[in-house]
Formats: C-alpha cells, structure tokens, sequence
C-alpha cells in the first residue's frame, strides 16, 4: 500500500466515524452562521492558550519540577484564569437551554447568604471546636489549627430559645453541647482572635472547596465526599429561614436569567420534618408552605422579566426530593405527599418528577424502595398523573457493588433522567439499554471532578459515553460549594476534548430541552425562543470576534 493509498482508506476511516458522531447531525445541517462562529470558538481556544495560560506563572511540583498552566487542569486551580478568557466569556453568552440538575440550597455562591444572615438579629452560630489559638504566636505552623479544622453551622433561634450567650472564642467552650453564640456578637468579636483575613473571607472559605483540599495525594473521594456533607450543614442554617428562602429563590431566577438560562427544574429537599423557621424562630413551614414560596416568588419574577428588555424565561418546575437515608416508610411518606402535589391543582404543574438525594455510597441502594416505588407509579396511574423518576445514579468509582447497581434500578424502574451516570461507561449493555428507552444523563463535570470521579475534565466519562451517543445535559450540581455557574461547565466540557465544536454545545441545550419536564407545547415554545437565541447568540459572537478568522470587525488589523 503506497503513501496516497494508506491516506485515502484513513481519510474514510476519519469520515466514517465523524458521521457516526453525536453531534454530527448539528454538524450537517449548520448554517453559515453557525460554521463561522465554530472557527472563531477554535481560534479563541488558540488565543486563550497564547494570551492567559501560557502567560500565568507555572507552578512547581516535586523536587522543584515546573507545571506549566493549561486549559482543562483543575477547575479549582484554573477557575481564575477561566474568567479572565475569552471563550468564558462566549459561553456565559450562549443560550443553554435547560439546566436540569440543581440542588437548590448551593446554587448562589456563598457570599449572598452570608449577607443576608448579618441582618438576622437572631442567628447563632456554633462550632465543634472552641475558636482558639494554639501556641505563644503566629510564627508557629499550628497557630491558627483550630479555625482551619472547625466545622461551624448556623441557626435561627426561637423566641422561645434561652438567648445566645455561649462564646466560641472561649477555651473552655461546650463543644459537646454545641451552645450558640449570636451571629453579630461572633462578627464583632472575630478580628480581635483570627488576623489572617476578614470573617467574611473566613466564613466563605469554609463554605467552598479548595484544590489543594480536592485534589491532595491522600485525597479520596470518600474524603471529599466527607468535606462536602459538612459544607451543606454549614449551608443549611444560612438558608432554612424565610427571608433568606426568599430572597434566595428571587436570587436564583436571576442568576438563570442572567446566565442564559431559559428554563430550570430546582431539587429542594422534602422531609416530613423539614426545617424551614419563620424569621423568630417561632415555627415552621410546611413541605406545601415551601412550594407556595417558590410559586408565589417564580410568578413575581416572571411578571418582572415580561416588563424588561429579555421578555422570555420558560420558568422553573420542581423536582420533590428526599435523602435516600431515609428508611423505607419514611420514602413512602415522601412520595405520598409527592404525588398528593401533583393531584393538587395549585402544585401540579410545578411537580417535575421525584429523586432520592445524598451520598450514593452511604445511603441506601433504590432496590431497597422498591417496593414503595413501584407502589407509587401504581398510584400515579390509577390518579391519572404522571410522574417521572429522576435518579441519583452512579455518580460512583465503585464497580459491582450496590452503589454501582443502582443504574439497573433506575432502568427497570424507567427512569426518564439519571443524575450523573458516570459509571455507565463501565456498563455496555445498559448503555444500549438508556439510549433504546431514551433516558437521557445530568452531567456535572465540576462536580464529578472536585468530588474524585476523575482527577481532570478530560478524563470524565462523558467524552465515552458521548462519542456512544448516550444522550446528556451539561448542569452544575452544588455549585455554591464548586465557585460555579453553569457557563463553568460549559466552558470544561469545552476544555476538555480537543474537537469540541460550537455543535457539540448546541447539541447538549437542544437534548437538554428535550428531554426536560415540561409538557409538549411548553417544550415546544421553549424550544422556538431558545432557537432564536441561538442564532442571535452566533451573530454576536461573529460580530465581536469575526476578525479573527479574517472578517470585518471592531477589531480588524488595518
């Protein structure tokens, strides 16, 4: 076989296999807009490689080895220089469709909290180790141990509650009884015990994660696992009252609107004995007390957006979830109330389907609920109402034990989503099995990277399980705790494979339409406004950036 030969049968081979891929079809029918606005997107990858990674200062590694700055390393590490380029700033510009895994109480970062606590005359705060120093001064490495090792949380004191006295600053503090200290005493008293940086900086590190922390060589995703349920205790108490739910869910809309976003399906946790307080303390707000909170702030928010310069958000719909801890009459009461919202003509529309949250490794597998789940789709169908499971499922390393098996559970309980499904490259025939019955993935890249799935975004099993045609959407998961918005994600998925195209990200909004939970006509004006956005959104990118392939533009070289 000579030269000329070999490069024909290789080209075919390239051909073959393009034509098989999943965003091939956006590929083939592209307009002349789109395949402008595709070239500029790979030479603005080019232009940031030049102009933002190459310039950053390397870092040194063992025995003084220097590691050059790259796109698609550790989000934590890079996630300064992302919003400095200019493809960041594209993808905050691009409509995305559908964000369809959110958990609601770590979306807004933390900063917006913590604010709002500061005016709450009565949240306290505690600690499980006295805030003290350790040693004579700063100059000793275990000075400040005890502020970097305590896990803090908040909490919103009743009337009825003895008032805050205890002091976290105090040696002799009651660690075991986890006494309060009022909130505004600890901001006043911090900066005469802690110097290093102000409480605000204080408070909002122990809330996010740090690469270090993530990605240390003892690190395991157990660990990370570990940090994380702490931070969502932390969370808890800055966001369980109603103030802060209001103002949070107000906040929210904003920030999808703001992102690009054009429609979104929110997680609040449900629990029999939820703990939303009134802002006294005095009581709490029930489950559907809940729900007429985010109705009543939604409907307010879409009668603002209808006056202002973006006419058009979808809305957001609810996904009823309950810690999959639980035990099996405590699920079955969950989904009793699940579907007695759906059947209630104030709630039904808002209901989008129900999930089992938290650690996949620590809580129960699904099949433990089997038989209240398969009760509940009887009662679904005997009530005339259709409600869709959407499963937390293996978001998982593990192979062959009940953690991985939950995404046979979630099959042949027909599963309309699965929330991650990074350990179904492992599984071929599931595979098949996902794409026959048209179930379609939440990925959460950053996440599944921060969390231990996979060290870098370029080794996250969505590149396999794409290139398998598996349908998926790009979401966020938590990203108050992550630094990130959904443009952040975007932006890896980008990152992370060397051919990603403008089709590839037009691909995963179209899917994250189709497979949401809106019903056929809403899905369809969805789909229309998001299809003009998208067009718009090509022209503008060419309009900004056109010069760097050659076009007329702000920024063409005489």
């Amino acid at each position: 076989m000579d030269r000329a030969e070999y490069e024909k049968q290789r080209a075919e081979l390239v051909a073959r296999e393009a034509a098989l891929s999943w965003d091939f079809i956006c590929k083939r029918e592209a307009s002349s807009a789109e395949e402008k606005a595709n070239r500029i997107l790979q030479a603005l990858r080019m232009l940031d490689n030049e102009e933002v990674y190459a310039k950053a200062p390397s870092r040194r590694g063992f025995r003084g080895q220097e590691h050059p700055r790259f796109m698609g390393d550790h989000f934590l590490y890079n996630v300064d220089l992302i919003n400095e380029t200019k493809l960041f700033s594209v993808a905050k510009k691009m409509p995305k469709g559908a964000h369809l895994h959110i958990h609601f109480n770590a979306n807004l970062l933390p900063g917006f909290l913590i604010d709002i606590a500061k005016r709450m005359e009565r949240m306290s705060i505690t600690s499980n180790i006295p805030l003290v120093t350790v040693g004579r001064d700063e100059s000793e490495p275990g000075y400040y141990d005890n502020f970097n090792r305590s896990k803090i949380q908040f909490s919103m004191l009743s009337n009825k509650h003895k008032k805050a006295t205890a002091n976290l600053f105090d040696r002799n503090y009651p660690v075991d009884e986890r006494q309060p200290m009022s909130f505004q005493k600890f901001l006043g008293e911090f900066g005469k015990h802690y110097t290093k940086c102000t409480v605000d900086q204080w408070l909002i590190d122990k809330l996010v994660f740090h690469e270090e922390e993530a990605h240390g060589w003892l690190q395991t995703a157990q660990g990370a696992w570990d940090q994380f349920n702490a931070r969502t205790q932390m969370m808890k108490g800055l966001f369980n009252y109603e103030t802060a739910f209001r103002e949070y869910t107000r906040r929210c809309l904003q920030e999808f609107v703001d992102d690009n976003i054009q429609y979104a399906e929110i997680r609040p946790n449900f629990m029999k004995d939820n703990n939303l307080w009134k802002d006294d303390g005095s009581e709490t707000i029930s489950n559907s007390g809940i729900m007429d909170i985010i109705i009543q702030e939604c409907n307010q928010f879409q009668e603002k957006i209808k006056k202002g310069t973006n006419p058009y958000f979808a809305g957001i719909k609810v996904i009823y979830c309950t810690p999959r801890s639980f035990r099996p009459k405590q699920v079955q009461e969950s989904l009793e109330e699940c579907l007695k919202f759906k059947k209630d003509e104030r709630y039904s529309k808002w209901i989008a389907g129900f999930d089992l949250v938290g650690e996949e490794s620590k809580g129960e597998p699904i099949r433990t609920f089997l038989e209240e789940l398969v009760a509940f789709k009887k009662d679904c169908k005997a009530a005339g109402v259709e409600i869709p499971f959407l499963f937390h499922c293996g978001e998982t390393l593990d192979i062959g034990n009940d953690t991985d098996g939950n995404l046979y559970d979630a099959l042949l309980l027909k599963a309309k989503r699965i929330g991650h499904g990074f350990a179904l490259a492992r599984h071929p025939y599931l595979m098949e099995q996902v794409k026959k019955h048209n179930v379609c993935l939440e990925l959460c890249p950053i996440s599944n990277e921060i969390l231990g799935l996979t060290p870098r975004v370029n080794g996250h099993a969505m590149y396999n399980l794409l290139a398998n045609n598996v349908h998926c959407t790009v979401n966020t998961d938590n990203g108050t705790l992550f630094k990130s918005q959904l443009s952040h994600d975007f932006y890896q998925v980008f990152a992370g494979k060397t051919d990603m195209t403008l089709y590839g990200w037009k691909q995963l909004a179209e899917w994250s339409i189709e497979h949401s939970c809106m019903d056929a006509e809403e899905r369809r004006e969805c789909m229309t406004h998001w299809k003009k956005r998208w067009d718009d959104f090509c022209l503008e990118v060419i309009k900004d950036y056109g010069y760097l392939i050659g076009l007329p533009g702000p920024e063409t070289k005489a």
